[in-house]
């Protein structure tokens, strides 16, 4: 009974574990583009949770001085206390449903693991 599709809570799980992983890095890695490639969530749904999170506090976004390619503000993430938190719980959650067997071993691991 292998789910192949991400639900939200594997969705916000892998965007607070990517931006847990990079809080330590350069601020390009915390980046639309790159939480992009590295989480494999689409731009469009994928601005709309980095949203709701920001709205809710569990992520910061930070605008950088520069600007993008068509003029547009480039703006950094950066999980908060109660973004990690809210991951280890999420990961509660999924590692449950492993155990359960609906969810398989691999969604605890984020594409750019490979």
């Amino acid at each position: 009974m292998e789910k192949r599709r991400r639900d939200l809570s594997v969705t916000i799980y892998r965007i607070l574990l990517y931006l847990s992983r990079m809080r330590d890095r350069e601020t390009a890695t915390r980046r639309l583009m790159r939480i992009e490639r590295a989480v494999g969530i689409e731009r469009k749904e994928l601005k709309l949770h980095l949203k709701r999170l920001v709205e809710s506090g569990h992520v910061l976004a930070n605008v950088i001085e520069e600007r993008g390619r068509g003029g547009h503000p480039v703006v950094s993430y950066e999980v908060t206390e109660n973004g990690r938190s809210l991951r280890s719980d999420v990961a509660r959650w999924i590692d449950w449903g492993v155990r359960l067997g609906y969810y398989p071993e691999s969604f605890f691991y984020l594409p750019s693991d490979n």
